[in-house]
């Protein structure tokens, strides 16, 4: 191919032996790692960060993978830059997509310790500055935002039996230990509302109450807690920790649809109980391609925010009965300060 010059003539074939040439040569490795460690305007994110008490774990660099912080991480990349950022209705009965979108069969190359019982912090990076020092996103300057806030956050585990960082998640059986999706007892923020709505991506519900879970994460400066079941016995599991956006609704275009951001995320959990997980349900069977939640519309005249389902199973059984455990044993604790209290104001009379 011809170069371009100045004058819009082509470039004489003599160039390619000058020095100007073998100069310019030598910087074509460093143009084409500051080009793949951009992101694409077709990525609208990506977890920035994971945090388990003190420790702190970058995500991975989806663009670039010589970055040396891609050898540290305990997040699966989501995605290659070549690909699509997220998982559209066409895919959702694909296991592989489905289960750790673009690395099922590419584990991380390390685990994050936590505590059963304890939380981890998922901090979401968008891929673009459309949000960046806006108002409502929690004050977030030191890097992108997320950049939608109308869609459901979701929260699966897996066991990896044995090392996560080998484990080919294709076939895992998932099981659902959180969800949210519209909260009708809160409100967006006014600050995020008007940020959407000159972004533009019009928030729905456009007044009253309604605050998406997205919205909720966005406002809270990007950032989402998951808690790991306390009876859950020690070992090796994975966190399937998705972002669902309803921003785009479903039409004949196989590129419009509920847009799924799956992060795994690989844990070493100690200190666990006695509890295993249930079998589970496998990646491609979590939701359908032409049901309630492919085709959620915020944008239809029907839409009623008041009544829209959470999608997927139920969530595990486990996770209630930690919490009654963990009731139970502050009831029986509230108890006996309270017995002993009543004992040394009313002295026994013997």
């Amino acid at each position: 191919m011809a170069l371009p010059t100045g004058d819009n003539t082509t470039t004489p074939t003599s160039f390619l032996h000058s020095s100007t040439f073998f100069s310019l040569m030598r910087y074509l490795p460093l143009a084409a790692a500051i080009l793949a460690s951009t992101p694409l305007v077709s990525g609208h994110g990506q977890v920035n960060t994971v945090t388990s008490g003190t420790t702190v774990n970058a995500g991975p660099n989806q663009y670039w993978a010589g970055d040396a912080k891609n050898s540290k991480t305990a997040t699966r990349v989501m995605y290659q830059a070549s690909s699509p950022a997220y998982v559209l209705f066409d895919s959702y009965g694909d296991n592989s997509r489905m289960s750790c979108e673009g690395s099922a069969k590419s584990p991380a190359p390390t685990t994050i310790s936590v505590a059963a019982g304890d939380y981890i912090e998922v901090y979401w990076e968008g891929a673009t500055s459309e949000l960046k020092g806006k108002a409502g996103t929690g004050s977030l300057t030191a890097y992108n935002p997320w950049v939608h806030a109308m869609g459901f956050v979701f929260d699966y585990i897996t066991s990896c039996n044995g090392d996560c960082t080998t484990f080919d998640s294709t076939n895992a059986g998932w099981t659902k230990i959180a969800h949210a999706g519209i909260d009708m007892s809160q409100t967006i923020s006014s600050d995020l509302r008007e940020t959407m709505k000159n972004k533009p991506e019009q928030y729905y519900p456009t007044s009253g109450l309604g605050l998406w879970a997205m919205a909720k994460m966005v406002q809270n400066g990007s950032k989402w807690s998951i808690q790991i079941p306390s009876s859950l016995e020690s070992g090796q599991y994975m966190i399937r920790h998705e972002l669902a956006a309803v921003h785009n609704p479903k039409t004949n275009d196989p590129t419009t649809g509920p847009q799924l951001y799956i992060a795994c995320i690989q844990l070493d959990v100690t200190g666990g109980g006695d509890t295993s997980l249930p079998a589970g349900t496998q990646a491609k069977s979590l939701y359908l391609p032409d049901g309630t939640f492919a085709n959620t519309n915020v944008l239809s005249g029907s839409f009623n925010p008041a009544n829209v389902p959470i999608p997927g199973p139920t969530i595990w059984d486990g996770v209630f009965d930690n919490a009654r455990r963990e009731a139970d044993s502050t009831a029986k604790s509230t108890t006996k300060r309270s017995k002993r209290s009543h004992t040394r104001n009313h002295p026994s009379r013997l």
